[in-house]
């Protein structure tokens, strides 16, 4: 894909390297490839913290409590695992963080590639503000009932789904993943974009610069 004149400006401020396949002499004319979109920057103030293992299975395990919607609606914690959903501009609708694998690290990498991948559209899960914040929640088995409280809660501009299982649960389709990436889904008016699961990007790194796609395609979709 091509890069917009903005995504590049972004990519330039977040100290992101951007490397094009062929010599051009204007800039945006060739397809540009981001390979390090999510990683830490190299001597940023704003790069990400990287916690201990024990500290994210304690982060993890706080994120089983019931979730309260907007309307006060409980949703049970045998469904989604996530910290308390609040009023944001984006929803994050992923795999439950790996705090029951027997490397206790895997949940710690997890959670540090997705505040990268969010860090780099300039979206937070941290934010103090809607305007750039993100909620994650955690799929497991859920009903249509249950994804409809938490968008109420969190009344989103954009959902990112990560990986086949939130997608299928956001959409109501099954499909492989290649054929639910690269277009921009809609759930009760809202753009949904698809990408890979973070377990799947951490073992295929090589995929990266399509995840980046795909963020780029999310923020296009409510630019």
């Amino acid at each position: 894909m091509r890069w917009s004149e903005r995504q590049l400006a972004m990519l330039r401020e977040m100290g992101i390297r951007v490397w094009s396949p062929a010599a051009t002499t204007e800039a945006g004319s060739a397809t540009l490839v981001a390979e390090r979109a999510m990683e830490p920057a190299a001597g940023s103030a704003a790069a990400p913290v990287v916690r201990s293992p024990a500290a994210a299975h304690e982060r993890v395990a706080d994120r089983a409590a019931p979730v309260q919607s907007s309307q006060g609606a409980t949703i049970a914690s045998k469904s989604l695992a996530s910290a308390s959903l609040v009023s944001a501009e984006w929803l994050v609708v992923g795999e439950p963080f790996a705090s029951t694998a027997p490397d206790p690290a895997a949940a710690a990498e997890q959670e540090l590639l997705l505040d990268n991948m969010l860090r780099a559209i300039r979206v937070s899960r941290g934010s103090g503000a809607r305007e750039g914040r993100a909620c994650h929640l955690a799929v497991e088995e859920v009903g249509a009932a249950d994804i409809d409280a938490a968008i109420a809660a969190v009344r989103p501009r954009c959902i990112l789904a990560l990986g086949r299982l939130p997608a299928a649960a956001l959409l109501g389709v099954d499909e492989p993943l290649g054929k639910l990436r690269e277009r921009v889904h809609r759930r009760g008016g809202i753009p949904v974009v698809v990408t890979f699961a973070l377990p799947y990007l951490l073992r295929h790194a090589a995929d990266k610069p399509r995840a980046w796609a795909d963020l780029c395609r999310a923020v296009a979709a409510i630019a």
